[in-house]
């Protein structure tokens, strides 16, 4: 087994193409280097207590709509959890509250993390079709206030590997 700078490491999950990518990504690095890894998705209360303020949302939709990021956190969770199984890794995960970088560099922090996985954006451009690489502002504020590596995973054909592995 070939030996890895990082301990441990922090996987953001939100449910998109790219969160199931990179927690695959991660997967096999665990796998391969020996590396504990614990699942973070963040449910961003700061998102919606903005909207409620601003009167997108009113105080019953504001709680209905926290309650169902929740259950679809846990689900996220859930699906992360099964596919370290699948390839026979333990691992941590965590539902938070609050703003998204903040709570995934504090429970980097906490578990003392030597590295953060996110998943990437593309974006298409419409009329020519240049791909772009698009950070989200969550993304850009975890790679300047880090205090360890971030790893921005892209590689849309990870499933085939991954299936493999």
């Amino acid at each position: 087994m070939a030996k890895s700078f990082f301990k441990k490491m922090i996987v953001a999950v939100n449910g998109h193409r790219s969160s199931v990518h990179s927690a695959m990504y991660a997967i096999m690095m665990a796998r391969t280097y020996n590396i504990q890894i614990k699942f973070v998705y963040v449910v961003d209360t700061a998102t919606v207590k903005y909207l409620s303020m601003n009167k997108f949302l009113v105080a019953d939709e504001r709680y209905d709509y926290e309650e169902r990021l929740k259950e679809d956190g846990e689900r996220y969770l859930s699906y992360a959890q099964m596919l370290a199984g699948s390839k026979g890794i333990s691992c941590e995960t965590e539902l938070r509250s609050g703003g998204v970088f903040t709570e995934i560099l504090r429970a980097a922090d906490e578990f003392e993390a030597d590295l953060i996985i996110l998943g990437g954006n593309e974006s298409e451009g419409e009329k020519h079709h240049v791909k772009r690489n698009v950070l989200s502002t969550d993304q850009s504020e975890v790679l300047a206030h880090s205090k360890c590596p971030v790893m921005i995973i892209q590689k849309p054909d990870i499933e085939k590997i991954f299936k493999i592995f």
